[in-house]
C-alpha cells in the first residue's frame, strides 16, 4: 500500500473512532436532559454531520466551531455523569443550541461549495486571459526553395487606377534599309507584292470578225453516211447502239456522230 492510500485509511479510521466515542456521550447528554431515545440519537447525528462537512471542505472557522460544539457536549455529559455539574437552565440552553448551530453551519458549507463550483468557469476565463509565455520557435526550412524562385508572381493585367485609352489603328513601321546589310534568307517579305496580269487574246479561228468557226465533223461521219444512205435520206439516223456495235466506238463518240447526222437531216 502506497503512502497516499495509507493516509486516506488513517483519516477514515480516526474520524470513525472519534465520532463513535463522542456520539455515546452526546446521546447520554440528550437523555439526561429528558429527550426520548429516538430523539436523543438526533443530537450526535447533527453534530457529527457538521464535523464531517467541516473536515471535508476544511474551513478553519467551521473546523474550530464544530470541534468546540463536540467538546462542549463531551464536557457537559461527563460532568453530569461524575456529579460535578447539576442540570441548570444555562446547561439546558447551551445543549439545546448545539443542534441548530450545527444545522446552520452544515448548510452554509454546502452552499459555499456549490458557489465555488459555479465560479469555476470564471476562474477559467481569468486563466485564459493571462498571456502565455513567449516561446521562440525555429523556422522550418522550405522544402522546395528553388521552385518559389523559379515561378515569379503574376502581375496584374491592369493595375488599379490606370485609365484605358481607345485602341487606334497604327501604321506599319517603316524600316530603313541599311545599305550593305545582309538580309536573312528566312525573313518574310515586309511589303505586299503587287499582282501583275497581262491580257492575252484568244486565238481567232473564225472569219476574223469574232464569229466562231463551225465545229469540225468527225471523220467517221462520212463513212456512216456511205454505209446508211437510205436511212439518212429518209431523214433518220442510226441508233447509238447500232453505231457502237458496227464501228466499235464508245458511247460519247456514237452520240456525237448521231447528233451530227441528226443535225444534217434536220
Amino acid at each position: 500500500m502506497n503512502s497516499q492510500a495509507a493516509c486516506k485509511w488513517i483519516r477514515r479510521a480516526s474520524t470513525a473512532a472519534a465520532l463513535t466515542y463522542t456520539a455515546v456521550a452526546e446521546y447520554q447528554l440528550a437523555r439526561r436532559l429528558g429527550a426520548a431515545p429516538p430523539i436523543a440519537v438526533m443530537l450526535p447525528v447533527a453534530i457529527d454531520c457538521y464535523v464531517i462537512a467541516a473536515l471535508k471542505w476544511f474551513r478553519a472557522f467551521d473546523v474550530a466551531l464544530s470541534l468546540s460544539l463536540m467538546g462542549a457536549a463531551q464536557v457537559a455529559a461527563h460532568a453530569l455523569d461524575a456529579g460535578v455539574l447539576n442540570v441548570t437552565l444555562q446547561l439546558v440552553a447551551v445543549v439545546s443550541l448545539l443542534a441548530p448551530i450545527a444545522l446552520w453551519r452544515t448548510h452554509a458549507l454546502a452552499r459555499g461549495e456549490a458557489q465555488d463550483t459555479s465560479a469555476a468557469p470564471e476562474i477559467l476565463d481569468v486563466i485564459q486571459e493571462v498571456p502565455a509565455a513567449k516561446v521562440d520557435l525555429e523556422r522550418v526550412p522550405e522544402v522546395y526553395p528553388a521552385i518559389e524562385a523559379a515561378v515569379p508572381a503574376v502581375p496584374e493585367a491592369v493595375p488599379a487606377g490606370v485609365r484605358l485609352l481607345p485602341i487606334v489603328a497604327r501604321p506599319e513601321p517603316v524600316l530603313d534599309v541599311i545599305q550593305g546589310a545582309a538580309v536573312p534568307a528566312a525573313e518574310y517579305a515586309r511589303t505586299r507584292p503587287e499582282v501583275h496580269a497581262e491580257y492575252v487574246p484568244e486565238p481567232d479561228d473564225g472569219d476574223g470578225y469574232g464569229v466562231p468557226a463551225p465545229p469540225v465533223e468527225d471523220e467517221l461521219t462520212a463513212k456512216v453516211r456511205g454505209d446508211w444512205p437510205q436511212t439518212i435520206e429518209a431523214g433518220m439516223a442510226p441508233t447509238i447502239r447500232q453505231l457502237r456495235e458496227r464501228y466499235g466506238i464508245g458511247q460519247a463518240r456514237a452520240q456525237r456522230i448521231r447528233d451530227e447526222l441528226s443535225g444534217a437531216t434536220s
